[in-house]
């Protein structure tokens, strides 16, 4: 049986897709230092920062610069969901106001 050349990749903000198609290699950061993702890559889970870089014929497509994200890769998928310290933000502010 041939590896898998390519996987699935959505990255997405609180509103929108911002890419979605087929990689060979999705290159970022977490708190361990650079990683890479290839096809048939272990279901991880990891914050990642800095930028995410999108490969596809062993050439970069696409590279998002981010703060923080939530990686996650499941059978051959993988999805960035971006935006959440907005989110994380919005929260901590509801919860710790001080009434008047």
């Amino acid at each position: 049986m041939a590896a898998k050349k390519t996987f699935k990749v959505v990255i997405r903000d609180l509103e929108n897709v911002i890419f979605e198609g087929e990689v060979d290699r999705l290159s970022s950061f977490n708190e361990v230092g650079p990683f890479d993702v290839y096809p048939m890559h272990a279901n991880f889970i990891s914050i990642i920062h800095q930028k995410v870089a999108l490969y596809n014929h062993h050439v970069k497509i696409k590279e998002l610069p981010l703060e923080q994200a939530v990686l996650k890769v499941k059978q051959d998928t993988l999805q960035v969901f971006m935006g959440i310290e907005a989110f994380s933000m919005e929260e901590k502010s509801k919860e710790y106001k001080i009434p008047s």
